[in-house]
């Protein structure tokens, strides 16, 4: 464990065992330019399908809707075979082995990714004492990043990435049938 922090380090894990423990082959989270143009029709098909899911994970977990809808469509933009660069999976792109610690059996089926992404957030809100700031930059660049930097960490990616969870929620909040 390190000094400063409550989270113990992850241990070094060669990217082969993760992808065989998950099957995980390339990124494919690369956005194309049809995904930056997707209306705001398709976005709603996109919730609508996987609606059920994050109100019942949010029930589960205690957050609001409007802020895991917000995640997902700043981590994945709906799309539940995304693999970032980095091999964050699914929805709610969670990290290899996170995906292992919490158990999720399959990262790619958005049952299972929702209610394990939801239950990671929540996770971080009780560890930054519901500090929502801290624990999106948490969710985003690792907890012991935030308690090293003693708040949200200075990446340029992690405050890209809290503005646009943050006006998401705004944005599924005012619509509430979205």
């Amino acid at each position: 464990m390190d000094s400063f922090s409550f989270f113990p380090r992850k241990r070094a894990c060669p990217r082969r065992f993760i992808r065989e423990k998950i099957a995980v082959s390339e990124p494919t989270a690369i956005p194309d330019a049809r995904s930056f143009h997707l209306t705001l029709e398709e976005r709603s098909a996109s919730v609508t399908t996987y609606d059920h899911w994050i109100r019942g994970a949010s029930k589960k977990y205690s957050l609001d809707p409007s802020l895991v809808k917000a995640v997902i469509h700043a981590e994945s933009r709906f799309d539940p075979l995304a693999v970032s660069p980095k091999g964050a999976i699914g929805l709610m792109q969670i990290d290899p082995i996170t995906v292992i610690e919490l158990g999720i059996t399959d990262p790619f089926d958005p049952k299972y990714n929702i209610y394990g992404g939801v239950r990671y957030l929540r996770e971080m809100l009780d560890a930054f004492k519901g500090d929502k700031h801290l624990a999106l930059a948490a969710y985003n660049a690792g907890p012991n990043q935030v308690l090293r930097h003693n708040g949200v960490p200075p990446f340029k990616d992690t405050k890209k990435y809290l503005s646009k969870v943050l006006r998401y929620q705004t944005y599924y909040k005012s619509n509430r049938s979205s």
